[in-house]
């Protein structure tokens, strides 16, 4: 059975051996993206797909009420007012309540086509609103243009809520009934404030008759919890495979990684991954559960039971045998032979956990959306990006060994500590979604990159099979 701790157990156990990191730095100090782009130049790039166009009708979201439990935690740890920093990767508008406008979701059934575009924030933990305009088009892939569609490059202005929590907002726009003349292949898009994003439609039928000789497009609605977007990455341990999960619960294999058993069904956001040593993936979502996949074993999970904060990640022990579940507020949940080296459950923080890592069963690192670390149990303290200006917060880490790791940023930098060499970043590129996940290659001698669009960075020995299909 998995060991299960309150967070209330916590309090009076954990603070002697977590280390803060404050403005400490290893000898070596962080080795920042940023000094050494030009030396990687050429070493790795954005591997992406097309989104896949799913032919079903467009659903409401059922995870809403987690991204408001995520909001009042929000309000414990401090609110964030996001801003577009300068040299930021990720380009956003929307002024001081900034976003990033990423591909639509594009749904289709009985004759009509919805495009949900995310909103992605500019930083995830912000809360606040913004009202904006959004101007969609639908135009063919040649000339010339298409008619009897009421609507197309129409205006509409609608307001997006930030909660701080793991769901974005989504702006839905409907075509129907699915028809235009000429009858052709084509591209809809969203344009806001001068910044776009795209996607191509399967060929319209011609407007005839039947379809009332025409077809509009126009703005629904703003969907307050848009899911369906990469969050959980990890790769095989023979490095020839990984597995990408999106928010909403589709966990696919790629490369040589075993087929999941099931797609997920799951009652709040999946927020992160981690591989089985022994074989197959598991998955958890922001209420503690834990979804066994492609062969690994359950040990348990915190599904069903209240929590002080949502879980943010998980990692796995050396030899398979357990796991540990981290939340925001830094509580520790042990299950299967994962023993408990201490949490930050009770203590303040400057900043919300996102992640977390291991080196070995002895103990485990913590890191903080400020880029803070917090060393537990035998794990070593070497340097965190505490108490440095960041362009975008850190969302995870890894690990290629007890020597040190590496942090990833929301805009795709990475941060290298301790002796965990630097393979190379996509801060430096201009990225069509924000990076949600890093995951190390079994070797350690490497590590990928996963965006919120399924797009797949790699780096060091770290193989390429695909983009994530983010349905």
């Amino acid at each position: 059975m998995g060991d299960i701790r309150p967070e209330s157990s916590y309090h009076h156990t954990e603070v002697a051996v977590a280390t803060r990191t404050g403005a400490t730095r290893s000898s070596r100090g962080p080795i920042a993206d940023r000094h050494l782009r030009k030396a990687v130049t050429g070493m790795t790039g954005p591997q992406k797909g097309t989104t896949p166009i799913r032919t079903a009708v467009h659903r409401r979201r059922r995870m809403i009420a987690t991204a408001i439990a995520v909001l009042a935690l929000s309000g414990a740890l401090g609110m964030v007012a996001a801003s577009a920093p300068a040299g930021a990767a990720l380009s956003t508008v929307g002024g001081s309540c900034g976003f990033h406008l990423g591909s639509p979701l594009v749904t289709g059934a009985a004759g009509t086509f919805g495009f949900e575009f995310p909103a992605y924030p500019a930083n995830p933990h912000q809360v606040c609103s913004v009202t904006v305009t959004g101007t969609a088009s639908l135009d063919p892939m040649a000339p010339p243009p298409f008619t009897n569609v009421a609507g197309n490059h129409g205006s509409a202005s609608f307001t997006l809520n930030f909660t701080g929590g793991p769901l974005p907002p989504g702006i839905l726009w409907l075509w129907r009934p699915h028809c235009a003349d000429p009858a052709a292949s084509g591209v809809v898009s969203l344009t806001v404030d001068g910044q776009s994003a795209s996607s191509t439609v399967q060929p319209a039928q011609s407007c005839n008759p039947d379809f009332g000789g025409s077809s509009s497009l126009s703005f629904d609605f703003v969907d307050p919890a848009f899911s369906w977007y990469g969050v959980g990455l990890a790769g095989t341990t023979d490095d020839l495979g990984y597995w990408g999960a999106t928010a909403a619960g589709d966990v696919r294999a790629l490369g040589g990684a075993a087929q999941p058993g099931a797609i997920l069904m799951p009652t709040s956001p999946v927020v992160g991954a981690a591989a089985d040593p022994a074989g197959g993936v598991w998955v958890v979502a922001a209420d503690g559960g834990v979804f066994a996949l492609g062969g690994a074993t359950f040990f348990g999970s915190l599904g069903g039971i209240p929590l002080n904060a949502p879980v943010v990640g998980m990692a796995a022990t050396p030899d398979g045998g357990g796991y540990w579940l981290v939340a925001a507020d830094g509580g520790v949940f042990c299950f299967g032979d994962a023993a408990f080296h201490g949490s930050m459950g009770g203590t303040p923080l400057n900043a919300p956990v996102v992640g977390m890592a291991s080196p070995d069963a002895g103990g485990y690192w913590l890191v903080a959306s400020d880029g803070g670390v917090f060393a537990l149990g035998d794990a070593v303290f070497h340097g965190s990006m505490g108490g440095t200006p960041l362009n975008a917060p850190v969302v995870g880490m890894a690990s290629p060994d007890a020597g040190g790791y590496w942090l990833a940023a929301y805009d795709g930098g990475v941060f290298a500590l301790g002796d965990a060499p630097f393979y190379g970043s996509a801060g430096s590129l201009d990225l069509a979604a924000p990076v949600f996940a890093i995951a190390r290659t079994h070797s350690g001698l490497g590590y990928r990159l996963l965006g919120g669009d399924g797009g797949i960075f790699t780096y060091g020995d770290a193989k390429f099979f695909g983009p994530v299909p983010v349905p």
